[in-house]
């Protein structure tokens, strides 16, 4: 492919730090997608009347466990790179799965409700996880924007990426003449032969799956205003990002196949796909109730506000307002029948 071809150059150096510890863009945006994703699935189990404290204990389990469903499925995905333990849990020079994290958290912080917090509304927990979890991933994806390391197919669209750092390893490497390697001979080491220059390819994760995430977000918030029962916003949630992920593994070129000619995204995009319309059926035939929205925050911020005025007014007056007697009126100084008396003058 000629190399004049218009395209979005990153030119960054993917390593923020080098030496014995390794820090990436990615592994910081995903930190930052953990830290925004529980402050923002924290405020929308408040804003429906879930108490705050309870919202940050489900994460504070739904959290690690999808870290440890992320790694996991990766490693299942890439066996023939596992050669002892310590590779499993060598996540400076392994992947992560944004699937697993999606699967491991989801059932983590479900689990964790269902056996400790029985009395907790799990699927409005669920439905308020949603917006939080798919921002997570997109913010998730701007480490992918930088480091390049997914793989997609060559193209000459005016909105390609080409990754011109000398220490990026992803998208270009291994695409010689436009011609992408079979799927996952690069996690195999297999590639015969490497390209003199950078190619631009589809920028599928850090661009395509960037846009449609906030896309499904956006329609998550909107959801939120009608009165859809409890958890039909999870089933919305993760329905479209199985459609996101199926549709654009289309485009990859890194991903191991499962069943020729599906891949594993694929694979599990149609199989979270199925607990999805599985998810709908049960909640079609048994709808949750549906509980009053109630603004916890706002209710305790006008409390606040009222004992804050209570507490002005007493400092005014001097004394508290709970041990002060009301005032009574001036006595009148009508007589009988209502008629005013008129004070006598002394004639001397």
């Amino acid at each position: 492919m000629p190399d004049l071809v218009a395209a979005i150059n990153i030119h960054i150096n993917p390593h923020l730090f080098d030496g014995g510890f390794a820090l990436t863009w990615h592994g910081l945006f995903t930190a930052v997608g953990i830290a925004a994703g529980v402050w923002l699935a924290v405020r929308c189990a408040r804003r429906v009347g879930l108490p705050e404290d309870d919202a940050f204990s489900i994460a504070l389990v739904a959290v690690p466990c999808g870290i440890v469903g992320a790694r996991a499925l990766w490693v299942l995905e890439h066996t023939d790179l596992i050669h002892n333990v310590g590779d499993i849990f060598a996540l400076t020079d392994g992947g992560i799965s944004v699937y697993g994290a999606m699967i491991g958290g989801a059932l983590g912080g479900f689990i964790y409700v269902v056996i400790w917090k029985p009395e907790f509304p799990r699927w409005l927990a669920l439905d308020a996880a949603a917006p939080g979890m798919i921002l997570g991933q997109a913010i998730g994806r701007l480490g992918d924007t930088i480091n390049g390391e997914h793989f997609a197919k060559a193209t000459d669209l005016p909105w390609a990426f080409r990754y011109t750092h000398p220490s990026t390893d992803g998208p270009w490497a291994s695409i010689v003449d436009g011609v992408v390697p079979p799927a996952g001979d690069w996690f195999r080491g297999q590639v015969g032969a490497l390209s003199e220059a950078p190619v631009p390819v589809h920028p599928v994760a850090g661009g395509y799956e960037l846009i449609l995430d906030f896309m499904i977000l956006g329609g998550l918030l909107l959801l939120r205003r009608t009165k859809l029962l409890p958890g039909w916003g999870f089933v919305f949630y993760v329905l479209s990002y199985a459609a996101v992920r199926g549709l654009l593994a289309l485009l990859r070129t890194d991903e191991q196949l499962a069943f020729d000619p599906l891949s594993v995204p694929q694979l599990l995009a149609i199989l979270t796909g199925l607990a999805a319309l599985a998810m709908a059926w049960f909640l079609w035939r048994n709808p949750p109730a549906r509980p009053e929205p109630v603004d916890v925050s706002r209710a305790l911020r006008r409390e606040e506000g009222r004992a804050r005025r209570r507490d002005g007014a007493a400092r005014d007056a001097g004394s508290a307002p709970s041990s002060k007697a009301p005032k009574r009126p001036p006595a009148s100084r009508a007589g009988p029948g209502g008629v005013r008396r008129r004070k006598r003058r002394d004639p001397g």
